[in-house]
């Protein structure tokens, strides 16, 4: 990775910490589901992160689709188990007819298991964004269960390569992602769209024009 990556990567580490901050200062407006709404999105964070670090990318959403979005927070040191149960609740209790699912990082596999292992009647699509599928080296210095369900041949990870994704599934790469080792681990899922960014980095991702058209259009 050039210089220039790294620099735009600890920029972006930056900017989600402020984005946390500035969630946890005053609380985002944003629409609610209602009723009448056909579809709503959920976004699932990562690793060691929180719902805020989606805001710009739910901020398009909301302003081009006319969508209503929202996130699954989940601590660091829950079990996966936990965080899925959360997400099953929180499409549970969404008025919305169907619902599309967004992961980054780990999220992606939340969002995985609930197609796969949970439910997918009200699901009707799947996005990842630099999504481990196949695990990552970088996991062996991840504390706690889910540094440990990360890890290339994982139990998590060995049940979901058992089953099929049955939605549209796109998968965004990261060339240079640092964080999910090889970034080809993001494309290693049976049947999704792979679409690769060469010059992009784990945590870039979540800010670049590029990744937010991509979401947008399949969201449309």
């Amino acid at each position: 990775m050039g210089d220039g990556r790294r620099r735009r990567e600890a920029v972006s580490l930056a900017r989600q910490g402020l984005l946390i901050a500035k969630r946890a200062a005053k609380r985002r407006r944003t629409r609610s589901a209602s009723f009448e709404d056909e579809r709503a999105v959920v976004f699932v964070h990562g690793f060691m992160a929180a719902g805020a670090v989606f805001d710009p990318i739910r901020d398009r959403v909301e302003q081009e689709l006319r969508l209503p979005t929202s996130t699954v927070t989940y601590g660091s040191y829950k079990r996966f188990e936990t965080i899925v149960d959360a997400l099953e609740k929180h499409i549970a209790e969404s008025p919305a007819r169907r619902v599309s699912l967004v992961g980054h990082s780990l999220g992606g596999l939340v969002c995985r298991w609930m197609v796969q292992h949970v439910s997918s009647s009200r699901v009707d699509r799947l996005i990842t964004l630099a999504t481990p599928h196949g695990g990552t080296r970088a996991a062996r210095f991840a504390p706690g269960r889910l540094g440990a369900a990360l890890r290339p041949g994982s139990e998590l990870l060995r049940a979901l390569g058992d089953r099929p994704v049955e939605v549209p599934h796109l998968a965004v790469v990261a060339g240079q992602d640092r964080m999910v080792t090889p970034p080809a681990s993001a494309a290693q899922v049976e049947g999704a769209d792979v679409v690769w960014i060469d010059d992009m980095g784990h945590n870039s991702m979540l800010f670049d024009d590029r990744v937010h058209r991509l979401v947008v259009d399949r969201l449309r």
